[in-house]
């Protein structure tokens, strides 16, 4: 295995020892916050993120050439770029999983990185993903612009020349060389949604109970009480001793804690997170499962909006441009420009009632109506 990933990460990336303190800005390097993004990817956010992602990867791409026009709309079918990302790399991953991958390493790092495998003659041969968290940047002597690319593989530190590597990111108006992440928008609403789920999950595993008061009418001494504190832990605490007889000693009363209404009423502030979290990454609830208050016109509206108004300015912007400079860089002369279609599916029931409501009342006329579904006018 290790031969393997040397051969396919070797060839063009220089093996460097790079100390902590040498990722410094002063130095010329520059990362990742060290937060780890990655302990957001959990609960709605993982739902979201999943679901960006799934999504960007159902991406039509097209090639296109410039024509005598002026304009790159004559298809190209042939090409070594279309080659490249017909076919799985020699991990077995295919290019919408590729795809995938930066789109979540967008959304939790603001960056997403494709190493680009050569062939002896230079040609690009093959995309493999580099786990973003392991990335680092490092910037030439007057820092204007990037120069390397410093990659951990788990045990040593590999470098990159800069046309090795495809790097996407989510533009950031303060930083010129790296993105933001939708994750770092948030403000405490990963922490809370956390808290509130280890708050729900301590509330059940204690037989949905806040808590119960142990009283005695003597003082109890720091053995006494440590002992019957891991008693009562091992006998009564949690679910599967639920309903158990307490038997006390000492004179000790147990009584039960009330579990007041705010306690758990957690619903409400469960639901305002999760809309804030959707809200943040701009996905529709439905498209979550979530069908509160939704039928099926506005959940389709909901759809549509979500493709045309999130995911396809997202893929076009982060996505779409960076591969155009790998084109214009790799296929030099050759005047090509890479398109990403996302189609929506039309419910064709509804088309046609919107059409016969278009004819009965004259919204549309006859030729309108032609042209919406695709017929000449002429």
């Amino acid at each position: 295995m290790k031969n393997f990933i040397n051969k396919i990460f070797g060839r063009h990336g220089k093996q460097v020892t790079v100390d902590a303190k040498n990722y410094s800005g002063a130095s010329g390097y520059m990362g990742l916050n060290p937060v780890r993004a990655y302990d957001n990817y959990k609960s709605y956010a993982y739902a979201c993120i999943n679901t960006r992602a799934e999504n960007v990867s159902k991406a039509k791409i097209i090639l296109y050439r410039l024509t005598d026009s002026g304009k790159f709309n004559k298809e190209v079918t042939r090409h070594p770029f279309l080659d490249l990302i017909r076919v799985s790399n020699r991990r077995g991953h295919a290019f919408k999983e590729l795809l995938h991958k930066v789109s979540s390493s967008l959304d939790l790092y603001g960056n997403a990185y494709l190493y680009i495998h050569r062939a002896n003659n230079g040609r690009p041969a093959g995309f493999y993903h580099l786990p973003s968290k392991s990335v680092r940047i490092k910037l030439n002597p007057e820092m204007s612009q990037i120069d390397r690319y410093i990659y951990f593989n788990g045990r040593t530190n590999i470098e990159y020349e800069k046309k090795d590597i495809l790097h996407f990111l989510i533009p950031d108006p303060d930083n010129s060389f790296l993105g933001k992440s939708i994750i770092s928008g948030f403000n405490f609403t990963q922490e809370i949604d956390y808290l509130q789920n280890l708050y729900q999950k301590n509330f059940y595993k204690n037989d949905a109970a806040v808590g119960m008061l142990l009283e005695s009418e003597k003082s109890l001494s720091d053995n006494v009480f440590e002992r019957l504190r891991n008693e009562f832990r091992d006998q009564y605490e949690g679910s599967e001793n639920a309903g158990k007889t307490i038997i006390l000693e000492g004179g000790i009363k147990a009584k039960p804690y009330q579990a007041f209404p705010k306690d758990v009423e957690i619903l409400p502030s469960r639901k305002m997170i999760r809309d804030e979290i959707l809200a943040m990454f701009r996905v529709p609830k439905i498209i979550l499962g979530v069908a509160e208050e939704v039928n099926r016109a506005t959940a389709r509206e909901s759809m549509k909006i979500f493709n045309d108004y999130v995911i396809k300015p997202f893929a076009k912007i982060c996505i779409e441009s960076k591969l155009n400079i790998f084109l214009k860089e790799n296929f030099k002369g050759e005047d090509l420009q890479i398109v990403m279609e996302y189609e929506f599916e039309v419910d064709r029931d509804m088309q046609l009632k919107a059409l016969e409501i278009y004819s009965k009342y004259g919204i549309a006329t006859r030729d309108e109506m032609r042209e919406i579904e695709g017929f000449s006018t002429e």
